[in-house]
């Protein structure tokens, strides 16, 4: 753990200051149930604190509302995401995904995956990508549909709102962290398997953009709701597993598997469960930012992440969900809405 301290306010304030004028620009709208709550300034700066890492840390040119509530939720739920989804075939997200890479020629991580997407899911290009607007977008497949993603906030759940989270309350800033990778496409919103196994007719015979670099064995791709399997994400047809998946149906298969309740330390903001405490610091060196590369997320000059190597101590265990009108995860929860738009 890098640290166990965040100040939302001042971090808020740096990034907003000094994000790149032609980058990632992820712009919030505050529901009355933030603004109207005492609390309304602390958790408005935790949001604009997690939006100004991601927004200072890929490059792409592009503009992303998002809509942020503060409501009562599940007991098991900390944070939701509501999005809708496109199909698009096979040929034209890999062409999309080519053309980035072709005129980013820094984001090395995307060309590795692309140079082994013949070892992986859908490796003869037979079945359709369920892409998440933010990512649709981005990659020019379209114009994404309204209403704008959403993420609510379990007001049920004690928040740390950027202080020090000790071990009595839960990291907000890593939390919302989560939910903004599924709104760039990553995480729970990178595969179809939730939506499969709770019988989504959108999700049924798609992959999800994560579960193109889905492995349980160098060059042997994972594509199985089974809780007795294994996988992990891997960007060069299974030979380097960076991160387990999570194998659980109770999470989103998109996410990371490590369990913290074995380590009792070091969350990573993708993990699919979370516990009380603090989370890793989102860096150019954090497994998310090679998952967000991987499907198009371009690095900045200055932080080109590092070549990803074997982490064969990470756990494999139970993690979140999402999809189909509902998912969970131990604390955050993925809702998403199918769009019947196809991009041939």
């Amino acid at each position: 753990m890098q640290s166990t301290f965040r100040t939302a306010i001042q971090f808020a304030g740096f990034m907003l200051a000094t994000s790149p004028a032609h980058a990632l620009l992820i712009t919030p709208n505050f529901d009355s149930s933030i603004t109207g709550n005492a609390n309304a300034l602390l958790i408005e700066n935790s949001i604009n604190s997690a939006i100004g890492t991601l927004n200072s840390l890929y490059s792409n040119p592009t503009t992303i509302s998002v809509n942020f509530s503060y409501k009562a939720a599940s007991a098991g739920n900390l944070l939701s995401t509501t999005q809708y989804y496109y199909d698009v075939s096979y040929g034209s997200y890999v062409n999309a995904l080519r053309n980035i890479a072709n005129n980013n020629p820094r984001n090395t991580v995307l060309a590795t995956a692309l140079g082994n997407l013949g070892q992986g899911n859908d490796a003869n290009g037979s079945r359709d990508i369920a892409v998440a607007s933010g990512l649709y977008g981005m990659l020019g497949l379209g114009t994404p549909a309204t209403p704008a993603p959403s993420i609510n906030i379990n007001s049920s759940q004690p928040f740390s709102f950027g202080q020090s989270t000790g071990n009595t309350q839960y990291d907000l800033i890593g939390g919302l962290e989560h939910e903004l990778d599924e709104v760039l496409g990553g995480g729970g919103a990178g595969s179809t398997l939730n939506g499969v196994y709770y019988g989504n007719a959108f999700f049924a015979s798609k992959f999800g953009p994560l579960d193109l670099y889905r492995y349980q064995a160098p060059g042997t791709p994972s594509f199985t709701t089974s809780s007795g399997a294994s996988s992990y994400y891997s960007i060069d047809g299974g030979r380097t597993s960076i991160v387990a998946f999570n194998q659980s149906p109770n999470g989103d298969f998109g996410d990371f598997g490590q369990n913290c309740f074995a380590t009792g330390s070091n969350q990573l903001i993708q993990d699919a469960f979370a516990c009380k405490g603090p989370m890793e610091l989102y860096t150019a060196s954090s497994p998310e930012y090679t998952m967000l590369e991987s499907i198009g997320w371009n690095p900045f000059a200055s932080s080109v992440s590092p070549v990803p190597l074997p982490s064969s101590d990470l756990l494999f265990a139970p993690g979140l969900a999402v999809l189909a009108i509902s998912l969970k995860r131990s604390g955050r929860r993925s809702t998403t809405s199918a769009s019947s738009a196809r991009t041939a």
